[in-house]
């Protein structure tokens, strides 16, 4: 298990965060400047505080570096905002006329299960000690769930009320996240980017929330790429832990499926998280993610070429039909 100090250790990682953000604004500004680049066996990761939104994000948006971090010996935690109170259920997996509270016990029943598998050291709720405010009474945080704007493109509810994360007070917020950073001390703090994985309101919330915890603590901030290939942005390789992924993802039988991508009855659907160039499911698996030396080198993916490694053969597909790719190329960058 790695460690690291206290307060020298947040500066040097802070220190070097911005420098690499710099050299890569330098690279795309037409500079030889190296581009950001980050290993997973850096000290920088030794003690890493996630912040997801729902019950099954960590696995869905972040699982694949998750597993990687952990292999490298990490103490990884999880800060899970709600529990997904406004989520569907795939047919059959809650007895009939359950209601929020048979969903909710589910949802956290799965995500204990998730985080075990991915060797998450903690997980915590927004608003429950530790990860409460000082004299705060202990406040839950709802689902604000969501609406589909367009294929593979989130939107808010309208009937969000002013209890759901995305529409709490988030100075509120703010206080019990930052409670919860003197119990973990962790010496970086990883959230969404801007387009926040789908457009979820509550993952926009998330990388609001995590760029304020890091202004007001000082702990370097790193951004989770919503989509491959992204200018700026160092891609890592994490198909060695493909299996553990599908495990942690198999948790979440009531949100979820995994799915071969060769079947017929997928053909010329839309997959999030799929390059732009190859956004639609081809006849074969071969739709060309990116190939395994670009992700190792931590580079943007070229486009898809006849010789690029295979796409994972599964696919994750939410309980309203969406299909996702599998997170096994996780990219980061430094919060700007």
């Amino acid at each position: 298990m790695s460690t690291a100090g206290g307060t020298n250790d947040h500066t040097n990682a802070r220190t070097n965060a911005r420098a690499n953000a710099r050299t890569s604004s330098q690279t795309s500004a037409g500079t030889n400047a190296a581009p950001y680049t980050w290993d997973p066996a850096d000290p920088l990761f030794a003690r890493t505080l996630f912040l997801h939104a729902h019950p099954d994000d960590e696995a869905i948006q972040a699982g694949g570096l998750t597993a990687l971090l952990t292999a490298a010996g990490h103490r990884v935690s999880i800060l899970t905002c709600t529990r997904g109170e406004e989520g569907e259920a795939v047919p059959g997996t809650l007895p009939a006329g359950a209601g929020e509270a048979e969903l909710v016990a589910r949802r956290e029943a799965e995500i204990t299960r998730a985080r075990a598998i991915l060797g998450v050291t903690d997980g915590f709720w927004l608003g429950t000690p530790p990860a409460l405010a000082p004299g705060a009474a202990p406040r839950r945080y709802r689902d604000s769930g969501m609406a589909w704007i367009a294929p593979g493109v989130a939107g808010p509810a309208p009937g969000a009320g002013p209890r759901a994360f995305s529409r709490a007070d988030l100075s509120e917020e703010i206080a019990d996240a930052r409670a919860l950073l003197a119990h973990v001390r962790p010496t970086v703090i990883i959230g969404y980017d801007a387009a926040a994985s789908y457009g979820h309101p509550d993952h926009v919330r998330v990388h609001h929330l995590a760029l304020a915890l890091g202004r007001v603590s000082g702990i370097p901030v790193l951004e989770l790429a919503s989509t491959p290939g992204q200018a700026g942005w160092c891609y890592r390789n994490a198909r060695a832990h493909e299996a553990t992924v599908v495990a942690a993802l198999r948790c979440y039988a009531s949100q979820l499926t995994v799915v071969n991508r060769a079947d017929p009855a997928l053909a010329g659907m839309p997959v999030i998280g799929a390059p732009k160039q190859a956004t639609m499911l081809p006849d074969s698996a071969r739709s060309g993610a990116a190939t395994t030396d670009a992700l190792d080198q931590g580079v943007p993916a070229p486009s898809p070429a006849p010789d690029s490694e295979p796409a994972p053969q599964l696919l994750i597909r939410h309980v309203g039909g969406q299909l996702q790719e599998l997170p096994l190329g996780p990219g980061l960058r430094p919060a700007e």
